[in-house]
């Protein structure tokens, strides 16, 4: 009899432990669709590109020029293209000249593909495209 109460318990101990398992996993698949809803934030406030044939710059120029700027709205630098593209980032940074990153990212069409992740609020930059092609979409920052 004591064997059978030893194994009762532990099977009353391992149910317990499952049963913990499904809340604290109900506990992080609530928590997914709060990261979900700010990247959906960050993507709403998107803004169109359309970069002129003959420049390799969004916007044009480079060092000089305009340069976008990122916001509170996302953490990344992200980009939208309407065609298949290879981009990078480029960067003004309050101090020192300005830099692009080493190497272009593929970024394929039709849905969105970060380029730079965790960058500052505030950062200006631009986009580099490899080709010097008309190039349109929508980037977020």
């Amino acid at each position: 009899m004591r064997n059978n109460t030893t194994r009762l318990g532990a099977i009353a101990a391992g149910l317990m432990l499952a049963a913990a398992g499904t809340i604290s996993g109900a506990t992080t698949a609530a928590a997914a669709p709060q990261g979900e809803n700010t990247v959906l934030a960050c993507y709403d406030t998107a803004k169109s590109y359309s970069k002129p044939a003959n420049y390799l710059y969004y916007p044009t120029g480079y060092p000089t020029g305009t340069w976008l700027t990122t916001t509170s709205n996302c953490a990344d630098i992200n980009i939208r293209p309407n065609t298949n593209r290879y981009i990078k980032v480029c960067f003004d940074p309050s101090s020192g000249a300005p830099y692009c990153q080493s190497a272009h990212k593929y970024a394929l069409s039709g849905q969105w593909n970060t380029i730079a992740t965790n960058v500052a609020n505030g950062t200006k930059f631009k986009f580099q495209f490899q080709t010097n092609g008309l190039a349109t979409g929508v980037w977020a920052a």
